[in-house]
Formats: structure tokens, C-alpha cells, sequence
């Protein structure tokens, strides 16, 4: 009974429509007339945050930790000080090699002097070629090994340098593996730190997702667990795929200094309008007419369409629907049926 009833009323409807139609023939576009828009549904994508970079801290020479400037948690300080390491063989080192260079440079001149002189006899004849050579031989070899202990003087300048084992300033200390007066060897692990300044944020999306992630819209990430929605920006897209997904790797990107304290972990929501795949378009709730449970649209020709309302938009502005030929341009009629 109630499906003679629709039709009796679609029909009635019709023929008011039609008759409104003749009425404003001589007008292309009147103020009832609506066009509808292509329709999106709101995909909702979670990720994590997590540090910009990461960097493990390694010793470059053994020794044992004299001071530790930075605990987990703790910022490094402008000048990049992690773990001190003692450094007093290195300078005992040094100090013997300091010696050894002045013995040769003491050696060097009086080979010096000597050569000079067997040079002047040898040009008199009153010394012999071979004593010369000997002289000779004995600057050039303290030549060299006052070289060579020059070279062993930068290698413990360096080592001295490298017992302070630093870290970038203003990176946060994310692991620390060592305690004070703890003996460590070259080539161990002391610690961990990361940089915040940044944090990323790495999503899994599909050829579809990411066309809708790079529209000119103002990209933003709602951090769940802060409450608070902040810009966020495209880091980097990975230009492989998953095999088995066929999803691509995106990273998006949030200032560090936009959150009272940046950290790893916090859950950001990505809001994605994708086209409908149904091919719905959007039109005002007042272009959507109907009776019994039926849902139908009038062309601007008058024509009556019956649809199917898949809800509301995304952003609450007017309401989803598909019908068979409907497009995204169509004008149709709204609050006259």
C-alpha cells in the first residue's frame, strides 16, 4: 500500500515541478537550483610519533668514565658534553713524546754542525767522503724520526680530544649504557640520543590515499593523547612500495618546538577526504526529498531521481547520496517538492 501511495505522490510532485518549470522557461538559473559537488568520506589513518633522527654515541679510545654530563631525559649542552673519560696515560704519552722530539731535534743539530764541517774539510781534502755520508745519513734518519714523532704527537692530541665523547647539543639523551669509574674499551657503545626538534610521523598509504595527502590543502595531524592539532608537513615519500599492499611508506613531519614537550610515542590521527568510490555526490539536505522511508532528487529539468543517502559530509555541510546517473555538475531543485 505504501509503495501506491509514493507513486501516487511522486506523480502529483511531478506535475508541480513541470508546472514550475514552464513558469520560469524564460530564466537559465534560478535561486532554488543547487550544483552538486563531488562527494568525499573521511578516512582516518594513525601513526606515531617519533624522533627526527637518532644517533648511537660510541667511544673512540678506552678509558675509564671520569664524568657524565647528561642522564636519560637531559638535553647535551651547548657545548655537546656527554661522558669525560680519564685521560692520564694520554698525556703521560705526550709528555714522553715531547721528550723524544726534543732528544732528536738536539741530534739534528749537531748533525748539522758536523755536516758543515766534514763538508769544509772534505773541499780541503782533509777528510774523507765515507765520513761525510755517515754524517749525512745519521741528520736525514733524525730528520725522519722527528717526523714520524710529530705525527705520534697529532695521533694523542686527537685521542685527548676524542676521551670527550659528545653528542650534538640540544639532542636529548635517549639511552645511556655506562657509569661513573666504569672501565670502557674503544669501539663500545656508551649511549643513545635523538633529535626532537622534529618529530616524524610514518604512515603506510595507498596510490589512493597519498593522491588525497598531496591536494594543496593545509595538511594537519591531531595528537590524540595531547588533545591538541598541529601543521604538519610532507618529510619524505619513499618511491618503493610494499609488494603485498601495495601501500607506499610517507613520512609527515611536525615542528617539535609547536608541543610543550616533544617526545616519541604520542598517537596523531590523519583526517583524508577520499572520493566516493560509490560515485555519490554532495547536496544540500534541502535538494533531498522524502516519504515512507524513500529518498529521491528533482533534476533542474524536473525529472525526479530516486536515491539512496549515505549520510551526512565530512564536515557536516550537506548529504551524501547516489543514484543512477547522477553526476558531479548537475543542477537540481531544492525545497519546491
Amino acid at each position: 500500500m505504501s509503495v501506491i501511495l509514493r507513486f501516487i505522490f511522486l506523480a502529483i510532485v511531478c506535475e508541480g515541478c513541470l508546472g514550475n518549470e514552464n513558469t520560469s522557461s524564460n530564466h537559465s538559473i534560478r535561486d532554488d537550483l543547487v550544483v552538486a559537488r563531488p562527494a568525499y568520506r573521511q578516512v582516518l589513518l594513525t601513526g606515531f610519533t617519533r624522533a627526527h633522527a637518532s644517533l648511537p654515541l660510541v667511544a673512540e679510545t678506552s678509558g675509564k668514565v671520569l664524568e657524565l654530563s647528561a642522564d636519560i631525559g637531559d638535553s647535551i649542552d651547548a657545548e655537546g658534553r656527554f661522558v669525560r673519560l680519564d685521560t692520564t696515560f694520554i698525556r703521560l704519552d705526550l709528555e714522553s713524546n715531547r721528550v723524544l722530539q726534543d732528544q732528536l731535534r738536539t741530534h739534528i743539530r749537531y748533525n748539522t754542525r758536523e755536516m758543515l764541517r766534514l763538508r769544509t774539510l772534505a773541499a780541503k781534502s782533509n777528510a774523507s767522503k765515507s765520513q761525510l755520508d755517515q754524517v749525512e745519513d745519521a741528520l736525514e734518519d733524525n730528520r725522519h724520526k722527528l717526523a714520524s714523532a710529530q705525527v705520534e704527537e697529532k695521533v694523542l692530541r686527537e685521542r685527548l680530544h676524542r676521551s670527550q665523547i659528545t653528542a650534538p647539543p640540544g639532542w636529548r639523551v635517549t639511552g645511556r649504557e655506562v657509569e661513573l669509574g666504569q672501565l670502557i674499551n674503544a669501539g663500545q657503545r656508551v649511549g643513545k640520543v635523538a633529535d626532537y626538534s622534529l618529530l616524524r610521523v610514518p604512515f603506510a598509504l595507498t596510490p589512493e590515499q597519498l593522491a588525497a595527502l598531496k591536494k594543496p590543502t593545509r595538511l594537519q595531524l591531531e595528537l590524540l593523547d595531547l588533545q591538541q592539532k598541529v601543521p604538519a608537513s610532507i618529510y619524505h615519500i619513499n618511491p618503493g612500495f610494499d609488494a603485498n599492499t601495495r601501500k607506499i611508506d610517507v613520512d609527515l613531519s611536525i615542528a617539535g618546538d609547536l608541543l610543550a614537550s616533544p617526545r616519541g610515542g604520542l598517537r596523531a590521527q590523519l583526517r583524508l577526504d577520499m572520493p566516493e568510490r560509490t560515485g555519490a555526490i554532495l547536496l544540500p539536505q534541502r535538494a533531498v526529498s522524502s516519504s515512507y522511508e524513500e529518498h529521491w532528487v528533482t533534476r533542474e529539468s524536473g525529472e525526479l531521481v530516486s536515491v539512496v543517502v549515505l549520510g551526512l559530509a565530512a564536515d557536516g555541510q550537506g548529504v551524501r547520496v547516489v543514484g543512477e546517473g547522477l553526476r558531479p555538475g548537475e543542477r537540481f531543485r531544492q525545497g519546491d517538492q
